[in-house]
């Protein structure tokens, strides 16, 4: 076996939700990309998330569980950075998916573009459907324009330039923008890498840890598995007519360039216009029962 450190190392804070946690492991496996290690960080875990994680007998998942509980991802991904052997750093929320492309296309972003910082589109997506899409705001402190570290890969060797995750009680903003806002500050090259790559379960939303079964990532993860470009389509699909339908601002930029580019790929010719052929995308994909 070589002893070569991976390229990346993918990073998943946890506390008490095992269920959510081997769903989002499973797509961490998918990933077209190989050349990783995972380290999972319990924040004072006292479930039984060390034992998800030995059932997949991989030899690339590492268990970390802190002493204490914190409150927050702040502190796990602090200790992941410091057993981190990978050149390169990416977030996966415990309750979040990543489509097999993230990682390589993010790594070929991050080198083609040699850049610091990469980030990717997202979906949040809640019971009754998709909430919103996201990418990363101008500025880190914008109301209203929500984010997520599991959209985002980055050079391990910056956080010797913007210091490691806060974790101050009471800081400025939330740790991932303040976190954001120091990459910014140091004028780190941070680039779009535009595609849909990370599918967001709010937990307030789906009220998480009251689920002992049945959760929602199980649906999702077994439609990316069979057919994951019908799926990015079909959320990317429901994400534009949301925005249209709201009469809110137009599509952004970066919701517009993703889209026109999955079209592109698909095929213009068969790019869903009726319901007809949207129920039948739906059932080929396994999605009957995503509503």
């Amino acid at each position: 076996m070589s002893n070569r450190n991976p390229a990346v190392t993918v990073i998943i804070p946890t506390y008490n939700s095992s269920g959510t946690l081997r769903l989002a492991l499973q797509s961490v496996l998918l990933q077209d990309f190989t050349d990783y290690e995972i380290r999972v960080v319990g924040d004072g875990c006292t479930d039984d998330s060390e034992k998800a994680l030995t059932s997949f007998e991989d030899s690339r998942i590492h268990w970390i569980n802190l002493p204490t509980n914190s409150g927050g991802p702040s502190v796990p991904r602090n200790e992941g950075i410091r057993q981190a052997k990978g050149q390169f750093i990416a977030y996966l929320g415990h309750d979040d998916l990543w489509f097999p492309w993230h990682l390589s296309e993010s790594i070929n972003c991050i080198k083609t573009k040699n850049a610091d910082f990469v980030y990717s589109l997202g979906a949040s997506l809640g019971p009754d459907g998709i909430i919103e899409t996201f990418t990363i705001p101008e500025q880190p402190w914008s109301p209203g324009e929500n984010i997520s570290p599991s959209s985002w890969l980055h050079k391990k060797s910056i956080t010797r330039v913007v210091g490691a995750w806060p974790t101050s009680k009471e800081p400025r903003y939330d740790d991932d923008r303040q976190f954001l806002l120091r990459v910014q500050e140091e004028r780190m090259k941070v680039v779009f890498q535009k595609r849909l790559s990370v599918l967001r379960f709010p937990s307030g939303k789906w009220r998480m840890y009251s689920l002992k079964r049945n959760f929602p990532q199980a649906r999702y993860l077994s439609a990316m598995s069979e057919n994951p470009l019908t799926l990015c389509n079909e959320t990317l699909e429901l994400a534009a007519v949301k925005r249209e339908y709201e009469g809110g601002d137009p599509i952004s930029r970066s919701l517009r360039s993703v889209l026109s580019h999955a079209i592109f790929v698909y095929g213009c010719d068969r790019w869903p216009m009726n319901k007809l052929l949207r129920w039948r995308r739906r059932r080929k994909a396994g999605l009957q029962t995503i509503q």
